[in-house]
């Protein structure tokens, strides 16, 4: 059974492949049951390919040099973010030019813990590399150095509220990606059918979770993590004792089971 460590839940040994988290990213979908068994990992694969393929085009840099690249406004904020009573870590405005991000730190700084359970170990090598940046670097581990690009300096914070905020800011980009090249990664692919009236009237729609499985893959690559981020979804709940170690554990062969049918 998992069991909690010195800072928090391990994980390494569950096998969360990239494959097993997007498809429990796939299961928020509301159109979920209505995809034909066979077709899953269709829409798993091609999702991370896409945020994968996206991480390359941008290999070398830091994510905060592609927002100066790209000419994007971001702000790191105190306040609490709030959209119909539920809380946001970060959100993207479209109806900007060019568009606006915003990360939520105070949203943040509950998954340091969880951050730090999953993530540290694994991304220690790209951590260093990112150090070696420059001078002109938004984010560096050992450094805050004030970006212009913010609307204001980021305040002094530990350094796993510094590279949870970079993890939202990626996802938020390759959201900024899909947006700048007009399809988004749901739009790219096969849409399902929700409902059949006879043999003409048929409706169909797109799998919207696929986006968001595309974006985890592409914060994965660029941030060098070693899972995909949305584990730290879980591991937080779990260590704020909204979810038992036992139903996450059900959860993950779930997961295993339901991706493991449809290849």
């Amino acid at each position: 059974m998992p069991e909690f460590q010195e800072f928090g839940w391990n994980v390494q040994h569950l096998g969360l492949t990239d494959e097993v988290l997007a498809h429990a990213e796939l299961t928020k979908d509301p159109l979920y049951r209505k995809i034909p068994q066979d077709r899953l990992a269709y829409y798993v694969a091609r999702s991370l390919q896409r945020g994968r393929e996206a991480a390359k085009a941008c290999r070398g840099m830091s994510i905060r040099e592609l927002y100066r690249k790209e000419g994007l406004r971001y702000e790191i904020t105190d306040r609490s973010g709030t959209f119909h009573q539920l809380s946001l870590r970060a959100q993207i405005d479209f109806n900007q030019t060019p568009p606006e991000v915003v990360v939520y730190a105070a949203s943040l700084r509950g998954m340091a813990d969880a951050y730090r359970a999953v993530m540290s170990r694994g991304e220690q090598a790209n951590h260093s590399a990112d150090a070696k940046s420059g001078p002109g670097d938004a984010l560096q581990p050992s450094g805050r150095t004030p970006d212009p690009h913010s609307e204001r300096p980021p305040a002094p914070q530990d350094d796993e509220l510094e590279r949870l905020v970079d993890i939202h800011l990626a996802h938020e980009f390759f959201h900024y990606v899909e947006f700048r090249a007009g399809q988004f990664t749901n739009d790219l692919l096969e849409p399902v059918e929700v409902l059949r009236l006879g043999r003409r009237l048929v409706k169909r729609s797109s799998v919207v979770q696929c986006s968001e499985i595309a974006a985890h893959a592409f914060c994965k690559e660029m941030m060098g993590l070693p899972f995909l981020p949305n584990v730290l979804d879980y591991v937080f709940l779990i260590q704020t004792g909204s979810l038992s170690e036992e139903d996450f554990y059900r959860e993950v062969e779930a997961w295993k089971s339901g991706h493991a049918a449809a290849l």
